[in-house]
């Protein structure tokens, strides 16, 4: 019984720590992607339960047909064209995480620790390229490490947030400007991107875990707790909004203003999130590039860690504004397409 607790919490924040990046933790997408009032708070808990249920279906589907990667679950879900063209889809988006989350780790370093941007990108590169080297069970050890750890810490600061009575008062002309009608909409928007870039690692978890009532817990488990967090963040965001506007790293300018301690605290808990979702996201693109082409893995790690490593000079912010809703546009096309295979072939999970 302790066995199979210790297998649904390490895939459950596996599946967690691939969401949990740099735009989540640091408040950028609540604020991109949710209206910061009544509606926004909908939006987060419809997700929660959108990333529940895509979980355990991946879980399901990946044990019952003895998939073991995203490009054999592709080419389950539709034809060969549609798989193909996920395919590409897919390793786009996650070399694009890959970037935006090696960004981030840079301003973290430059912004909040006081050092060359140089220095945060090559440090969170070694510990992904370290970790990748391990394949899929040195990605969930990693996760298992650092993942409980920073959600304890968001919760501990939200704790402390309170007591230390963050205002509730909030300009809502200026809310009202973020907020969009369909809210719907923007969480599905949200959802998809995110749910691509984790799908390298949920159909590599059933290939440790066999036990569908495991997922199945897991699944929820990861919902419920992505659901509080990201009510959490949205929560402090709203009590401080005054403090954000322009801001790129929005959390961390709150801290800013109130605690130092809990500043840099947070500062470490940013650069975490960021290095679990970099390395999902990089273990699914170097594990089917070294399946789909005859380069060596020592060759594709150093290729793209020297290409991420340069495009990672651009801003966070803007990449995570521009490619991120992007990316959730054209994943959403492509997930209508697999969703519409999935119920044409009536599979009872």
């Amino acid at each position: 019984m302790r066995r199979d607790h210790k297998l649904i919490i390490q895939s459950a924040v596996t599946y967690i720590g691939a969401i949990i990046g740099a735009g989540f933790a640091s408040g950028q997408e609540i604020l991109q992607f949710f209206s910061l009032q009544q509606w926004g708070y909908l939006g987060i808990i419809f997700c929660g339960i959108l990333f529940a249920f895509l979980a355990y279906m991946i879980f399901s589907i990946s044990l019952d047909f003895n998939l073991a990667t995203y490009d054999q679950l592709f080419h389950w879900f539709g034809s060969e064209k549609l798989g193909s063209l996920g395919d590409l889809v897919i390793l786009f988006f996650l070399f694009c995480s890959f970037i935006i989350m090696l960004s981030g780790s840079g301003e973290v370093f430059v912004h909040y620790f006081q050092l060359n941007k140089n220095i945060g990108i090559l440090l969170t590169a070694i510990i992904i390229v370290l970790t990748i080297k391990s394949g899929i069970e040195g990605v969930m050890k990693l996760n298992i490490i650092l993942v409980p750890g920073l959600i304890l810490l968001i919760i501990v600061i939200f704790g402390l947030s309170i007591e230390n009575n963050f205002s509730l008062a909030v300009d809502k002309q200026q809310i009202n400007s973020l907020t969009t009608e369909n809210w719907i909409f923007q969480a599905i928007n949200y959802v998809v991107y995110n749910f691509f870039l984790a799908l390298p690692v949920l159909t590599a978890i059933p290939t440790k875990i066999r036990k569908k009532k495991l997922l199945k817990r897991s699944s929820l488990l990861a919902g419920i707790i992505l659901t509080v967090l990201g009510l959490i963040i949205n929560t402090l965001l709203v009590q401080n909004f005054n403090l954000i506007k322009g801001s790129q790293i929005p959390m961390l300018e709150i801290l800013s203003y109130k605690s130092n301690k809990l500043y840099f605290l947070y500062s470490i808990i940013l650069w975490l999130a960021m290095i679990t979702t970099a390395t999902s996201s990089f273990y699914g693109l170097i594990k089917r590039l070294n399946n789909k082409l005859t380069m060596s893995l020592n060759k594709l790690l150093i290729i793209f860690t020297i290409a991420g490593f340069l495009l990672a000079k651009f801003h966070f912010a803007v990449l995570v504004s521009t490619i991120y809703p992007f990316l959730g546009n054209i994943g959403g096309i492509i997930f209508l397409g697999f969703l519409t295979s999935y119920i044409r072939r009536k599979v009872v999970i």
